[in-house]
């Protein structure tokens, strides 16, 4: 391999690694993050972790205090509400070109799909079960011929992606997506397009509701009008 694509190869999983770490709230909002302990940790140089951080801050996921620190941003509620949006969006509109395309055979992979989701939310694995409906999601997507639509969605869904770990720890509400993706499913299955829309708008939409909770629990996961302060949770 070339010293060049080393280079990037390395940038690509240092990245990644923290990227999924504050995605999964492993990394709090708030979350004081050093540049030599991630270093350390990762065993890289320092100049991937930075590389990395500009990264995380063109999205959203960090924030840099100039000489000073960098932070976990916290949630932004104007953020996730336009990242909801686009979700809703897409996820809406690709209902009609799943069903043109899908099979049996799909039905029954997303129901299988919403059992191991089921496995996760009894287990607790929190991340797990985000990661498993976000898989459910995407399904219909590659099958409908609309990966790109489900990337763009990927890009763009840091705030929305962590305030729905925190929402999922709620038990009523994992109880409720998996019984929302089987009615979902249910309807697709007898092919009522405008209901299946509706109750997949209604399936996104639920946040509304739950992030008023959500801020209650975790006052200090979101975004104020005041100046950040870190969150120390120990060396990574």
């Amino acid at each position: 391999m070339l010293e060049a694509e080393v280079k990037n190869s390395i940038q690509e999983a240092v990245y990644d690694e923290l990227k999924r770490a504050i995605m999964t709230l492993r990394y709090p909002p708030g979350t004081t993050m050093s540049t030599q302990e991630i270093a350390t940790k990762l065993n890289v140089s320092r100049t991937p972790v930075r590389e990395s951080f500009v990264r995380l801050q063109s999205e959203g996921l960090v924030e840099t205090i100039p000489q000073r620190e960098t932070l976990v941003s916290r949630i932004d509620l104007r953020r996730v509400e336009e990242e909801r949006f686009i979700r809703e969006s897409l996820e809406v509109a690709v209902v009609e070109p799943f069903l043109q395309k899908c099979t049996s055979t799909d039905f029954q992979k997303l129901r299988s799909m919403i059992e191991e989701q089921r496995k996760c939310w009894q287990e607790k694995r929190y991340a797990d079960f985000v990661d498993c409906d976000n898989n459910w999601h995407k399904y219909m997507f590659d099958i409908a011929g609309q990966t790109l639509a489900w990337e763009t969605t990927m890009k763009v869904n840091g705030h929305y992606n962590r305030i729905r770990v925190l929402t999922v720890q709620v038990d009523e509400t994992s109880a409720g997506v998996l019984q929302q993706h089987g009615k979902i499913l249910d309807l697709m299955e007898n092919a009522c397009l405008d209901e299946a829309r509706a109750e997949v708008r209604n399936h996104v939409t639920k946040l509304n509701k739950e992030k008023i909770d959500l801020v209650r629990l975790f006052p200090d996961y979101f975004k104020t009008n005041n100046t950040p302060v870190g969150i120390q949770i120990g060396k990574l």
